[in-house]
């Protein structure tokens, strides 16, 4: 991919003592090049406070006498005077004119050292100005060896429903929480759903605006269906709207690295991150963790300023065991010790006080069981059904009909559905046309989006009788589903946050608002010291306290 890193994990053992070395050698270039941007290379003044060096004066003076007899060596630098006394008038007026012409000297000497001395003072506190303008300007942060660009790890736990928390097996989340801000819950977009959200969590905009209104979709112009599955129809950038952060940052001059989050194989615009790494479901959390930790120990010239990292884990077990299943809480607890595994990282870096570490996930998860099944080839006709595509997205159920089903279609399997609704006591799902979704949902505004749309109640799927038979004695799966109303209390994400800007703005501890998950591409792009691309955002990266 052009512009991208990829390949096989690389390998991270590293010793204390190569890693203290690189470190150092960084931090020396480093200083270098600033030295040589400042046009002062090899100056012998150095401001101690930016660069780490003391305050230094190479001009050094040696005033020695020879004693041998009556005569003396006078060692000025490189100049050297030798003469010898005698008693007669010429040798004391070749003395006098001696001493004459060496006063001139000294006395030009001693002007030349009082220009150079309070040149070297103004230059000097220039010098420290310039950096400190430089620092405030560019938010470098100096850990003891080696100077930071302002720095994000943006890590996505997939399916962390927000009350998860309330479980007490997360020490290291919570610790994150208690040193900079949480949010009383994160609000995902809807569908809640995992490639949507986690396009809307790094472009700050709508799955209606971004393109990606499902896992599955048909576009009624490309006359294709997405996937998100096939890697050969989903890496197309045709299908991707927005620019994703790590694009917003290289595009940018700051470098971006990820690590396996859904859309960040496919470059936009032409433009991939610095560092990939491609999905690969084997790579355990804590690997994922130690590279980003490689990346921090690179040069300066080569460090990504923007880290991505996804891990699905958490979903994985939560579909096939539910929010309550036996192995949730062990999982959970994993991927918090992975988190641990990043900050100790940090710590042993000197960085947790310098680099902004955001964690949160794309949707909750709800219980769900073979109760729990709507058939929708029961409600309506053989006849409308004969009219429809396949099925859209999933456990909400898009109808859209074939090209050349009759114009009359959409208005029959509408009111067919809807006539259902009116006449069932409990019919445990919503019908919409696209025109009429509630605002609310901001799903309307792309043919992408299904024609008929029903939403069921959470814990609900809407599926075909052909797809499982509730008499079954076959096992039934998942046992745990998300894709809901995003306002549903089992949709809310979680959102924690500790960093250097976070402290300029909030206590420690600070609670926010709940917020939209749109919000967090500007919020990021505040972190970076980036200009930020249109967004559907409307809190300017700025969270309201609780």
């Amino acid at each position: 991919m052009s512009g991208s890193r990829s390949g096989p994990i690389p390998n991270l053992q590293h010793s204390e003592s190569s890693l203290s070395l690189r470190t150092r050698k960084s931090n020396q270039d480093f200083r270098v090049l600033a030295a040589e941007s400042l046009g002062r290379k090899g100056s012998p003044l150095v401001d101690e406070r930016v660069f780490g060096a003391p305050v230094a004066d190479d001009y050094e003076e040696r005033d020695e006498l020879l004693g041998n007899g009556n005569s003396e060596v006078i060692e000025i630098g490189n100049y050297d005077d030798s003469w010898q006394y005698t008693d007669n008038k010429d040798s004391r007026k070749k003395w006098f004119k001696w001493l004459h012409c060496t006063g001139k000297f000294w006395k030009g000497l001693f002007f030349i050292l009082f220009v150079l001395g309070f040149f070297g003072i103004v230059t000097k506190l220039v010098i420290s100005e310039l950096d400190r303008e430089l620092l405030t300007k560019s938010h470098l942060y100096y850990n003891g060896s080696s100077y930071f660009d302002s720095t994000v790890i943006y890590i996505s736990l997939d399916g962390f429903r927000n009350d998860y928390l309330d479980r007490k097996v997360t020490p290291n989340i919570d610790l994150l929480a208690e040193q900079g801000i949480r949010a009383k819950y994160m609000i995902p977009s809807f569908p809640s759903i995992t490639f949507p959200n986690h396009w809307t969590l790094v472009t700050g905009l709508y799955p209606e605006s971004h393109g990606i209104v499902a896992n599955e979709f048909y576009d009624p112009e490309l006359k294709e269906d997405f996937i998100h599955k096939n890697a050969s129809i989903s890496g197309d950038p045709k299908w991707w709207g927005g620019e994703p952060i790590w694009v917003t940052s290289k595009n940018q001059g700051k470098k971006s690295a990820v690590i396996m989050w859904p859309g960040s194989n496919v470059p936009i615009n032409s433009v991939s991150p610095d560092y990939y790494v491609p999905y690969i479901r084997a790579t355990t959390a804590i690997d994922k963790m130690d590279i980003a930790l490689s990346w921090l120990d690179l040069p300066i010239d080569e460090r990504p300023q923007s880290i991505s990292i996804y891990i699905p884990q958490i979903d994985q077990k939560g579909h096939g065991g539910g929010p309550d299943g036996k192995q949730l809480n062990s999982v959970l607890s994993n991927m918090d010790d992975a988190v641990g595994h990043l900050m100790s990282g940090l710590t042993e870096r000197n960085l947790d006080k310098h680099v902004h570490l955001v964690v949160v996930s794309d949707h909750g998860m709800a219980a769900s069981d073979k109760s729990r099944l709507i058939y929708y080839d029961k409600i309506i006709s053989a006849e409308s059904e004969s009219y429809i595509r396949k099925r859209e997205a999933w456990p909400l159920l898009g109808l859209r009909p074939k090209d050349d089903a009759p114009e009359f279609a959409i208005n029959q399997i509408y009111s067919e559905i809807y006539q259902y609704v009116k006449e069932t006591k409990n019919p445990h799902f919503q019908v919409y046309k696209r025109e009429n979704m509630p605002a609310r949902f901001h799903y309307n505004s792309t043919e992408r989006i299904a024609p008929i749309v029903l939403i069921p109640d959470v814990g609900y799927s809407i599926i075909r009788s052909t797809d499982y038979n509730q008499n079954s004695q076959k096992p039934y799966g998942p046992k745990g589903i998300h894709g809901y109303d995003n306002m549903a209390l089992e949709m809310r994400a979680i959102f924690a946050a500790r960093g250097p800007k976070i402290e300029e703005t909030y206590l420690s501890g600070t609670v926010v608002e709940p917020f939209y998950n749109i919000e967090m591409y500007k919020f990021l792009s505040n972190l970076l010291d980036l200009n930020a691309s249109p967004n559907n955002a409307t809190l300017n990266g700025v969270f309201n306290k609780l």
